[in-house]
């Protein structure tokens, strides 16, 4: 059986151990680490999943800014491979959002698959007229709305994000 939990302290291996085996770098585990470490972490949005004892995913909502308003990013969803394409990134995920909409913030966005992330809810950021910043393609950076009003501009990442 699989179930999703906030991430505790004695997690920090299992999540680590994830997010090597699932990216072919150790940026991801930088950028947890950074983000873990600053001010834009939040605790309550870091979600493993678990099966057993074994942590066999990991999702992290943290905060970024459009404009001078902080919203949230979702970055990132990792499953150690031998889990992948069973359902728990989505689990991952919709447990994030359903965490996401007890908040004050106003939306979610993410930078990903076009085909995925819509079956969740997110929408293409450009109908919110929020923007990357940097050159992405339209159908890959989309927003989670959770409360109006949306805010506009263009996303700014805190400096934890400099690791990748």
């Amino acid at each position: 059986m699989i179930t999703i939990d906030v991430v505790k302290q004695e997690d920090t291996i299992g999540v680590r151990e994830v997010l090597k085996a699932s990216f072919p770098t150790h940026a991801e585990s930088h950028l947890v680490d950074a983000i873990v470490d600053s001010e834009h972490y939040v605790p309550e949005l870091a979600l493993v999943a678990r099966t057993g004892a074994e942590i066999i995913g990991y999702s992290l909502l943290s905060e970024c800014y459009v404009g001078e308003e902080l919203i949230l990013v979702l970055a990132p969803v990792a499953v150690k491979p031998e889990w992948q394409a069973k359902g728990i990134g989505a689990q991952l995920i919709e447990a994030g959002i359903v965490k996401a909409k007890a908040t004050k913030y106003s939306c979610i966005s993410v930078l990903g698959h076009e085909t995925y992330y819509p079956r969740f809810g997110f929408e293409l950021a450009k109908n919110y007229q929020i923007t990357a910043p940097f050159d992405v393609p339209d159908v890959n950076f989309m927003v989670y709305p959770l409360a109006e009003p949306v805010p506009s501009g263009m996303v700014r990442y805190p400096a934890s994000f400099d690791v990748v």
